[in-house]
């Protein structure tokens, strides 16, 4: 006797064509239709997603003073209660708000009741030279539909961090860190927290090289008419010199070298680190750091430049 093939597929549609779902639930399923918001859902024949935004009427309600203080006062209060110092946001060495980490952002998005929507808008993917740069932008989205706050973010396999790395193996990487800059920056939007957190790592940075150190050395050349500085004011310049100069063994040169590397690749200056040393340190120069500091800047860039 043969064997004999049967179509499960078309024997499974043929029999459900009958199947009617009963009257409950199907007022359930029309119900639940009418209240999931069609800018929360890809086009049938695309899957390309587009936001649809809904116009505020002349006549919408404005916050009130008291509305945005209790506002502010609740957010206060999650953020105390719910954010976590060092996972969820976190101080960087050369800045003096903290950032918001992606596990932040997250927590407060859903506690404003928020849907996030990413979409890649502009992208360069240079495959024969390694290059490879992603622009995203996310949407915030309530349930009833409406777009509350838009945030973009790029970044790109050029960046200090990626550059020894191969942008093949980091292009997955920069994808998500373009996703991740504009989940934060939405967040802050509409939250309003910009005084708080900084959108992330590089908005503590400094964006100017440091003029001091790109200065060039200049002779001494002792002006006509001037007289050489005391020699008991130079004893006291140096005496307070080693009261300020910290105690233990100095930073090793390949600390610093390894230091002044995480300082180029964050785009931190040389006076941004010092601020940072003298408040927390008391020392007036990093270079003037003992191994034990030295060892402790190098992981606080470090835990920064992966918590990006």
């Amino acid at each position: 006797m043969g064997t004999r093939q049967v179509d499960l597929k078309a024997l499974l549609e043929s029999r459900m064509e009958n199947i009617e779902p009963a009257e409950g639930s199907r007022a359930s399923i029309e119900s639940a239709e009418m209240h999931i918001p069609k800018n929360l859902m890809y086009d049938a024949e695309s899957t390309v997603f587009k936001p649809e935004t809904k116009p505020v009427l002349s006549e919408a309600k404005q916050v009130s003073v008291e509305e945005a203080k209790a506002f502010e006062n609740e957010m206060d209060r999650f953020i105390k209660t719910a954010l976590i110092s060092g996972r969820d946001y976190g101080k960087v060495p050369y800045g003096d708000k903290p950032t918001l980490f992606k596990s932040g952002a997250e927590k407060i998005q859903i506690f404003l009741g928020l849907i996030a929507r990413a979409e890649t808008v502009n992208r360069i993917e240079d495959y024969n030279a390694g290059f490879f740069s992603y622009e995203a932008k996310v949407f915030l989205i309530d349930y009833n539909g409406v777009v509350r706050a838009e945030g973009v973010g790029i970044c790109n396999t050029k960046e200090g961090k990626y550059l020894r790395s191969s942008g093949y193996a980091v292009m997955n990487t920069v994808l998500k860190m373009a996703k991740k800059r504009a989940l934060v920056d939405a967040v802050l939007n509409v939250a309003a927290l910009s005084a708080r957190f900084t959108q992330d790592m590089e908005d503590g940075m400094s964006q100017e090289p440091d003029k001091a150190a790109q200065r060039k050395p200049e002779a001494a050349v002792q002006k006509p008419g001037t007289a050489q500085r005391e020699p008991d004011a130079a004893k006291a310049a140096e005496a307070k010199q080693e009261r300020t100069k910290p105690k233990g063994r100095r930073a090793s040169k390949k600390q610093m070298e390894k230091l002044e590397l995480l300082m180029q690749q964050s785009h931190s200056s040389a006076s941004a680190l010092n601020k940072y040393v003298k408040r927390e340190y008391g020392i007036d120069d990093y270079t003037m750091a003992t191994s034990a500091i030295a060892s402790t800047l190098i992981q606080k860039f470090e835990d920064a430049a992966r918590q990006a």
